[in-house]
């Protein structure tokens, strides 16, 4: 499913708001972006990402970007959390919640063994759609 970034269209389900926020962690950089969903066995949320940021600046920068992308699209964090140490900033939206950190603390806090195996989605077609966005500016 691709998404046009010039696109005025709002996105509201939270499939889409959780490929747009993948896409938008890894055209920042991010590293080791996974995509979960969880929204059978959890009844929290619908789905999780998790990436990590080289240092403590670009897991800010990364949370920035993506608060404002995802606004420029009329999608609102519900909070955002952990801004003080930029080391683990928590972007909820809902049914989407990012987590956004260091490496330090992806090592630590290790949310991503909590996830079943089969909740884990493919986005190597977002990360193709990112490349070809990138190879062509």
């Amino acid at each position: 499913m691709g998404y046009d970034e010039n696109s005025t269209l709002k996105i509201s389900d939270t499939a889409s708001i959780a490929r747009r926020a993948v896409s938008i962690l890894i055209e920042k950089k991010a590293l080791d972006v996974r995509l979960y969903e969880v929204g059978e066995d959890n009844p929290l949320t619908d789905f999780y990402v998790n990436a990590t940021g080289r240092s403590h600046t670009q897991v800010g920068a990364l949370a920035d970007e993506l608060v404002d992308k995802l606004i420029e699209v009329g999608v609102n964090p519900l909070r955002v959390e952990g801004r003080r140490g930029d080391a683990w900033i928590l972007v909820d939206y809902g049914g989407v919640i990012v987590n956004v950190f260091d490496r330090e603390s992806r090592e630590f806090y290790n949310l991503d063994r909590l996830m079943p195996q089969e909740s884990i989605r493919d986005i190597s077609d977002i990360v193709k759609e990112v490349d070809e966005k990138l190879s062509i500016t």
